[in-house]
């Protein structure tokens, strides 16, 4: 990106939020696009490839600011350029980690003190706030009319098949071996979908894990949700009259879950003195991520733990093709999830 490119936008798009010669500065960390901070004021999400219009994030941001959702960036638009959204620009939040530094570090501390409770605390914030994302990602609004629908399970079970073929395909060594282990359960469990029939679908985040929850400094903070651009190796599903595929709201569920035991997974990959209180952790942490969705909102049972385990099935996949270093989270996560 030329320099001065992302300021010349920010300015363009929300000009009362950047001053002249405003500061530009690249995120750095692994990004399917590229994005900078200008001024400390505004992020410039540049699209790896744009797309016509609607981009399916920026569409998401616009419809939650229309249903009065403000746990998220404040969304500032989607510029085009010769009818391509070209990127996508939000209120920058000063001082704000994401789920794997900030929730990392709390639970690292907490095993250092040998108290779960405030990690635990947390997870319920982390489901409580999923509720409310897809409470109002399925509320009518201008930008989606017509947000929820009913469909089968026919495309999770599909992925899932999908999914479990190739990680037992591409998942190398002592990780391959307890996969091919567990294989016939997890195939019963991802088989269960066909037999739930018809379920709620709706928008979702697509993507929902820890590392798309934003925190400020302070333990307490305010936690905000970012990066509606979906999973970009996952393909669109069922897509509603606005444009913007639908799936069941477990499918956010069971990502978010699932990214909770990774946490735990990497605080044991870097202090294993700290290993042996992962499983109590994760156990009930899990539990209050999914009870604490349930008090707010509807969890399917039926649909959930496939999904989980299609979830941890997707994370060996993209370890084989992206992050060789990765794969021992989720080969830790399905044997929590099939002991």
């Amino acid at each position: 990106m030329n320099p001065g490119a992302s300021a010349a936008l920010a300015r363009r798009v929300a000009g009362g939020l950047v001053a002249e010669g405003a500061t530009e500065l690249p995120i750095t960390v692994d990004q399917t696009n590229h994005s900078v901070v200008v001024g400390e004021s505004v992020v410039v999400k540049w699209l790896r490839s744009p797309a016509p219009p609607p981009h399916r994030g920026a569409q998401v941001l616009a419809h939650l600011a229309a249903v009065g959702f403000d746990e998220i960036p404040e969304f500032l638009g989607a510029p085009e350029v010769d009818g391509l959204v070209v990127a996508v620009l939000s209120a920058y939040v000063p001082g704000s980690r994401d789920g794997w530094d900030w929730y990392v570090d709390e639970l690292t501390t907490a095993f250092e003190r040998g108290d779960i409770s405030p990690p635990i605390a947390t997870a319920t914030r982390i489901g409580a706030l999923a509720a409310r994302l897809h409470r109002a990602l399925s509320t009518p609004s201008t930008v989606l009319p017509e947000p929820c629908g009913r469909a089968t399970c026919d495309d999770e079970y599909r992925r899932g098949r999908e999914l479990l073929d190739e990680a037992v395909r591409v998942t190398p060594g002592a990780a391959g071996e307890r996969l091919a282990a567990r294989a016939a359960r997890l195939g019963d469990d991802i088989e269960s979908l066909h037999a739930v029939g018809a379920i709620d679908i709706q928008p979702i985040h697509g993507d929902l894990h820890v590392g798309q929850l934003l925190r400020g400094g302070q333990s307490d903070g305010e936690i905000l949700v970012t990066d509606f651009d979906g999973d970009p190796v996952t393909a669109p599903r069922d897509v509603g009259r606005a444009g913007v595929e639908r799936r069941s709201a477990m499918v956010d569920l069971a990502s978010l879950v699932q990214s909770v035991d990774h946490v735990a997974r990497v605080v044991a990959r870097w202090r294993p003195d700290l290993a042996e209180q992962v499983g109590p952790f994760v156990a009930g942490a899990s539990d209050r991520v999914v009870e604490a969705y349930a008090e707010l909102g509807t969890v399917d049972e039926r649909v959930l733990k496939p999904l989980r385990a299609i979830q941890e099935l997707h994370e060996l996949v993209y370890a084989a093709q992206v992050l060789p270093r990765w794969r021992y989270a989720p080969d830790a996560a399905l044997a929590s999830l099939y002991p």
